[in-house]
């Protein structure tokens, strides 16, 4: 068997009459040339990719999925949700907890300024401000969300001026006031809202407790943020 390399193209051989490159390229060309009638792709839909209904109950989906994801949800009233915040922080035997009213939640100043002093009836320290020292010495951190997406039971907490990124994120314990009408179906009717009133500087998304799985693949709760969430639902 010969093993003599092949010869060169000689320029009349190639297109152009350059050499092998213009020849390579020549062939490239042609077998990349657009067709003349395009398969035209199929109209964008998200509807095929929602999973919850028009017609279902988003308070209900919300609540059932949120338990599903490790959270502790508590079905309450404007006239029952102090106490039932109030026993929250009994259970847990917290003595310092941040309070963080922020606008546009169901934690008002009015709320939280109730609950401040429902704690202090009770024996605990509520403070709101939000430095580090307060943030990773407190024993849990109550906050407002601005919206909470019933498809897959998550909490959707913003920062800013009035609010400390690491108050959802750092105490070992976040208890969520949530109104039920800030209870979207999925993320598409997120961020459409978000097309309206524009995207804040950071947005997080809370779907149960801190988790992780990097240790030989065991999931671990609570190691890098809040182990427990409750999430007050106001009906």
């Amino acid at each position: 068997m010969s093993t003599d390399p092949q010869p060169p193209l000689t320029a009349a051989e190639t297109p152009g009459g350059t050499g092998p490159l213009d020849a390579f390229l020549h062939a490239l060309r042609r077998r990349t040339e657009a067709a003349p009638h395009p398969t035209p792709l199929p109209d964008r839909s998200n509807a095929a990719l929602r999973a919850v209904r028009p017609a279902e109950e988003l308070a209900a989906r919300f609540a059932a999925e949120a338990t599903a994801a490790g959270c502790v949800v508590h079905r309450v009233t404007e006239a029952n949700w102090l106490a039932a915040a109030k026993d929250i922080v009994g259970s847990l035997s917290a003595r310092l907890v941040l309070v963080q009213p922020q606008p546009g939640t169901a934690l008002t100043a009015e709320r939280a300024a109730a609950l401040a002093d429902a704690l202090a009836t009770a024996g605990r320290s509520a403070v709101s401000k939000w430095d580090d020292d307060t943030l990773f010495n407190c024993d849990a951190a109550v906050t407002g969300v601005v919206a909470a997406i019933a498809e897959t039971g998550t909490l959707v907490c913003v920062s800013g001026p009035a609010a400390a990124r690491g108050a959802s994120l750092i105490p070992p314990v976040h208890i969520a006031l949530l109104d039920r009408t800030q209870i979207v179906g999925d993320l598409f009717d997120y961020f459409d809202r978000l097309a309206n009133t524009g995207s804040p500087a950071n947005i997080n998304l809370i779907t149960g407790p801190s988790k992780t799985a990097d240790i030989e693949g065991i999931l671990i709760t609570g190691v890098h943020g809040p182990g427990v969430v409750h999430v007050l639902l106001l009906e």
